[in-house]
């Protein structure tokens, strides 16, 4: 066998060395290249994995915040329609309000009015009266052509007044 590799010119010395040269080589490439090249791939491993981490915690952060940014807008949606019904209860409640003192005063003017009117046709009756009264006693007095006391012509006239307004 030696022969055959002495003949293909195959040194076994050649090859051991070259074995062990190999072997440290793997060793050495082992040692300072395969090591630092796996613990920093490992340690980029690890960062990513920290990254995919603080990703995952910051979208669940945000899903958390946006729940609760979404509850307060729909709070604040809610009061917000709450408020606007309260100030049209609150407007419909002013505007029955105004609505009744309106019908108050209206009332009350009628009223004032008619008292007014009712005065007023009792001051004019009476007047009327009086006038009637006047006008029968200077009437009497010229055709009777006698002088009867003016008291005792105002109670005649003021009978007849009466009987007439009875009557009527």
């Amino acid at each position: 066998m030696g022969e055959v590799m002495h003949q293909l010119g195959i040194e076994p010395a050649a090859i051991v060395v070259e074995m062990v040269g190999f072997v440290l080589l793997l060793l050495l490439l082992k040692r300072f290249l395969w090591e630092p090249v796996t613990g920093y791939l490992e340690q980029r491993q690890r960062d990513i994995a920290q990254t995919y981490d603080k990703v995952e915690h910051t979208r669940q952060e945000m899903e958390r915040l946006r729940g609760e940014y979404e509850q307060r807008l729909a709070n604040i949606e809610a009061e917000a329609r709450a408020q606007i019904q309260q100030a049209v209860k609150e407007a419909q409640q002013l505007r029955e309000q105004i609505l009744a003192e309106a019908r108050q005063q209206a009332e009350k003017m009628v009223r004032d009015a008619e008292e007014s009117i009712r005065y007023e046709r009792e001051k004019a009756l009476a007047e009327m009266r009086a006038q009637v009264v006047e006008l029968t006693l200077l009437a009497t007095s010229r055709i009777l052509q006698e002088s009867v006391d003016d008291a005792r012509h105002r109670k005649m006239v003021q009978d007849f007044i009466d009987q007439v307004a009875t009557s009527v």
